[in-house]
């Protein structure tokens, strides 16, 4: 029988895995401790698969209640569920999510063989990522190939996806987990592929297209409240009020729901100042609003341009729960008092913000609110959807004030930076309470604001044309090379030794 030790280091790992992720160096405590789970996972191989599982599965419950836990922040603190409630609902959707890693493990148990271990491992892992993903909308969040945004693998994410990148993540995990007793050989396979990758880190998939264009980025950090008050509400509405007619730019952005009233009761006197001031420098405002669809509502970013130019764009990938409510689960938004959580959802066929700019070229953005680019592979399809207006830019607008002062702001601002490594494209952020910033095509920040503070990010951003193959050809690619990975794994074993028993790991 396994000792109590060894579930609870499982556990610990997990924990330690995810709250390393805010590191700077994250990328490698990541592998180092991914190495740790290996090396326990093969020391408890004769208890069976079913006992690897089990440890899988609290490693993923560790993990996943460390890097997910300010839920409880937007449950409790925010929307008023008791507290018992709340934190049992993290447990829960944490329990929920490492099924992904008990997958990966009871698959990479079963499929390796001593001849390529290694890659099974990864493609098992690989697989149940994109598992986690897509299935029931999807939750991606904190994913194992995010800290590569500073890591060695990050030349691979303009090429396969962030998924590329947990392939290489899991696999130089186990090599460095096997390198006891054969140091010379894993650790020369991995130096040797991270020595190819940084290669790929040089290329230029995409290039600039005309003269940098002129941002302002507005992060109003006003405390997010389940009561209406309708101070705060005049408040917050003044401040973007008066803000977007304050000085010129070639682009405003305010964030989600800058602007809290329903786009019809927006005064008509402020639309036509704004025109008025848009007219003259010849810029435009981008902002979040509550949007009209007949009698529903939607979580809408209304473009203003000059020449009376309107554009609009509404969230495509709605949050579960916070935005609409899964049949069933009436009551579960009646428990947390969650206001407007009924959205009607956009198409995922809208066409991007076009900025016109005299003699300079065109440029076309892509909008995504909230937690819309969080899922890198719906970006690209929407890349790939418009082909000849392309999207020169990534433009984001969200609120998380709903989760406090944690780690989600940095976690979300982590998968930004993965969406313009994916498409080779600069990012602008505009958040209530941060992290406001613009990131260049290679994933970096240029320029950022301190979170929970009130101020206007100005800065210059450098569009660019062409795509990135991820975006080209999406997962399917590493896919491919996972699911074939596995198939033969799988007949070599098949082969070699019984079906069930274990191999030595190497």
């Amino acid at each position: 029988m396994l000792s109590y030790r060894a579930y609870l280091f499982s556990f610990l790992t997990g924990i330690a895995t995810a709250a390393v992720g805010n590191f700077s160096s994250a990328a490698w405590w990541q592998m180092l401790l991914l190495a740790i789970f290996w090396r326990q996972i093969h020391q408890h191989h004769y208890h069976g698969l079913k006992t690897q599982a089990k440890l899988g599965w609290l490693f993923g419950l560790g993990y996943f209640c460390q890097g997910v836990w300010w839920l409880y922040v937007s449950m409790h603190d925010v929307g008023g569920m008791p507290a018992i409630m709340a934190a049992g609902s993290v447990v829960l959707l944490a329990g929920f999510l490492a099924l992904f890693p008990t997958l990966a493990v009871a698959l990479g148990a079963r499929f390796y063989n001593q001849s390529n271990s290694a890659i099974a491992w990864a493609s098992a892992w690989t697989i149940a990522e994109w598992l986690r993903g897509n299935i029931l909308t999807g939750f991606p969040w904190i994913g194992f190939g995010d800290a590569q945004i500073n890591g060695p693998f990050q030349g691979l994410i303009p090429i396969f996806g962030v998924l590329g990148a947990t392939f290489a993540t899991i696999w130089g995990a186990y090599k460095i987990g096997s390198a006891p007793g054969r140091i010379f050989l894993p650790l020369f396979s991995l130096g040797f592929a991270i020595a190819i990758c940084s290669l790929f880190e040089g290329v230029e998939f995409t290039k600039p297209v005309g003269k940098m264009l002129e941002v302002r980025l507005f992060q109003g950090n006003f405390p997010q409240t389940m009561q209406y008050d309708p101070v705060a509400i005049n408040k917050q509405n003044n401040y973007y009020f008066n803000g977007y007619l304050s000085k010129a730019a070639d682009l405003t952005v305010g964030p989600e729901t800058a602007i809290t009233l329903p786009e019809t009761q927006i005064p008509q006197e402020w639309v036509t100042n704004l025109q008025t001031h848009l007219n003259e420098t010849k810029g435009y405002v981008l902002t979040g609003l509550i949007g009209i669809n007949g009698d529903q509502y939607s979580n809408r970013a209304k473009a203003y341009g000059p020449s009376g130019e309107i554009y609009t764009y509404d969230k495509s990938h709605l949050v579960p729960f916070g935005e609409y409510i899964p049949p069933g689960f009436e009551w579960f938004i009646r428990a947390i008092r969650a206001p407007l959580s009924q959205f009607t959802m956009g198409t995922n066929a809208q066409p991007h913000l076009k900025i016109k700019r005299g003699d300079e070229p065109d440029i076309s953005a892509a909008v995504m609110i909230c937690y819309e680019d969080v899922f890198g592979a719906e970006i690209a399809h929407r890349i790939r959807k418009f082909p000849a207006s392309a999207p020169n830019l990534l433009i984001n607008l969200t609120n998380l004030a709903w989760f406090g002062d944690t780690s989600a702001p940095w976690q979300h601002l982590r998968l930004a930076q993965l969406r313009s490594l994916e498409t080779g494209l600069p990012t602008i952020r505009a958040t209530n309470t941060g992290v406001t910033a613009i990131i260049n095509d290679k994933g970096k920040v240029v320029s950022q604001l301190p979170v929970f503070s009130q101020g206007v990010l100005t800065g210059s951003v450098q569009a660019r044309s062409g795509i990135t193959p991820y975006v080209q050809f999406g997962d399917m690619p590493i896919l491919l090379l996972s699911l074939l990975t596995l198939v033969i794994g799988w007949r070599k074993k098949k082969r070699i030794t019984p079906l069930g028993t274990q191999t030595r790991i190497i």
